[in-house]
């Protein structure tokens, strides 16, 4: 059934990130623990523990959820009359909104009250106020390049050079020349590590 609201408690075992494309609801996604990375434009913000953004109907984006993250996610069906935020960016959750994701996240609660407290927090998020900024995280990983120096996680390298990797192959790329590009040619270890965080072979 399609509701007016929905939410969603996921926590990502694997890499998961979806196609770009216009988003076809309002959603605030909220990182319970992990990371999540949100592609805007040319930059591609991080969003981190405890931070939460909102992305509005139409918006052009592909959002990659790293492995390990637990993420609630609300969608806002645009058959709504509310008047939502346009804009995207990072968000404050109110108080009352924050204790509600909590809440859904870790109590089993009947469908009414579920209804009802998400009722609150669409309530709420009209008074969103969206705002893009560039942290130091979101910086790096936007300016990241297999060929260069970083100074991120090598939890966080191995994810952004698999993503990269199937990307290159599903446009096309032979499978050896981007093995020998991210993985310098090791073509076994490129094989566990995919199963490892993706839980596919490439």
């Amino acid at each position: 059934m399609n509701y007016a609201v929905e939410h969603q408690n996921t926590v990502y075992s694997f890499l998961v990130t979806t196609p770009r494309k216009k988003r076809i609801k309002h959603s605030l996604i909220y990182v319970d623990s992990g990371l999540v990375l949100v592609k805007l434009g040319k930059n591609e913000y991080a969003v981190e523990q405890d931070n939460a953004i909102w992305l509005p109907f139409d918006c052009l984006t592909s959002v990659t959820f790293v492995p390990g993250s637990r993420v609630t996610q609300i969608d806002f069906s645009v058959r709504l009359q509310d008047k939502f935020p346009t804009q995207a960016g990072f968000v404050s959750l109110p108080p009352v909104s924050k204790a509600i994701l909590e809440k859904l996240s870790s109590v089993n609660v009947s469908e009414q009250d579920k209804s009802n407290l998400l009722a609150v927090v669409r309530d709420e998020s009209r008074s969103l106020r969206p705002l893009l900024d560039m942290s130091p995280l979101s910086l790096q990983i936007s300016q990241w390049s297999a060929d260069e120096e970083s100074e991120l996680s090598k939890e966080l390298l191995l994810v952004l050079s698999l993503r990269e990797a199937k990307k290159k192959m599903l446009s096309g790329a032979k499978r050896e020349l981007v093995i020998d590009e991210f993985f310098a040619g090791r073509e076994e270890e490129f094989e566990q590590l995919a199963m490892l965080v993706m839980g596919e072979s490439l």
